[in-house]
């Protein structure tokens, strides 16, 4: 997939900030969509991993499985780039998830 440093250097310039930071970064590390997509999914599954981050759909904590995650992100992204919409899907309801990172001290900071 990408390197430690090249993953920690995309958690450090993304924390804080919503999914489409992610894919931004995660973008430069791919040549196409597909491949864009993949490195998405595995970053997040890290992430969830790790517990540096947290799910919620409209206010409500998800509960779902990693792989569950997953699924649900794989089969709700859009076909193509195009539709991701420069990263405006994120923030729409087809999108599965928003994100939530866990700061120091407890907080979560949501975006």
């Amino acid at each position: 997939m990408i390197s430690k440093t090249r993953y920690n250097f995309i958690i450090f310039n993304s924390t804080g900030m919503g999914l489409d930071a992610i894919w931004f970064y995660i973008s430069q590390d791919a040549q196409s969509y597909d491949d864009r997509k993949a490195l998405f999914l595995w970053a997040l599954k890290k992430m969830l991993e790790e517990k540096k981050i947290l799910l919620a759909k409209q206010g409500h904590l998800l509960t779902w499985s990693i792989e569950e995650t997953l699924s649900n992100f794989q089969i709700a992204f859009p076909q193509d780039d195009e539709n991701l919409n420069n990263g405006v899907w994120f923030f729409t309801d087809e999108c599965p998830a928003g994100i939530g990172w866990r700061m120091p001290g407890g907080f979560i900071d949501w975006n």
